[in-house]
């Protein structure tokens, strides 16, 4: 007997925990509708948030175009105006100081007493007459159109006088 009543005690313990098994799954079974039921919820807050942002973009994209419109796209206007102003503003000044800029009166002396000797001394140098080059700059050096490149002069003669003692 002993054995039947233990084995009623079992099936009443079994009885007992599927019973708790089953009161547990009805409690996940509503928790889960109710995580289904806010996500919805949730979903359909995000999708009509996002439809009210796309309406405002709409409403002020169609306010700026009127606006646009209403002002006669004088904005663009005036920056093209303004811009074309500038470049012919720039064009007459840059014409203009062309036309009147100081002459370089260095410069201009250099480059004509180079165009006129340079050849001369090197083939003068390259046969190794030293001597005919250093009288040459010597005189070129005391002549009145050289007066502002004498100094240039002075250190070509120089030298050319170092290079002739170093071929000696």
């Amino acid at each position: 007997m002993e054995t039947n009543s233990n084995h009623e005690a079992q099936v009443a313990v079994l009885r007992e925990e599927l019973q708790e098994a089953r009161n547990k799954a009805q409690k996940y079974a509503e928790e889960i509708e109710k995580l289904r039921q806010q996500y919805a919820d949730d979903l359909f807050a995000e999708r009509q948030l996002g439809k009210r942002l796309h309406e405002e973009r709409h409403q002020l994209q169609l306010d700026y175009e009127r606006l646009r419109v209403q002002k006669g796209g004088f904005g663009l206007k005036a920056m093209a105006l303004s811009g074309f102003g500038g470049f012919f503003s720039a064009l007459i000044l840059c014409i203009l100081y062309l036309l009147l800029r100081p002459k370089d009166d260095h410069t201009t002396t250099f480059t004509r007493f180079r165009e006129a000797n340079q050849f001369r001394y090197e083939l003068a140098i390259s046969e190794g007459r030293f001597e005919e080059v250093e009288k040459s700059l010597l005189q070129s050096q005391e002549l009145p159109e050289n007066k502002l490149i004498r100094p240039e002069i002075e250190f070509a003669r120089k030298m050319v006088g170092a290079a002739r003692r170093r071929c000696e």
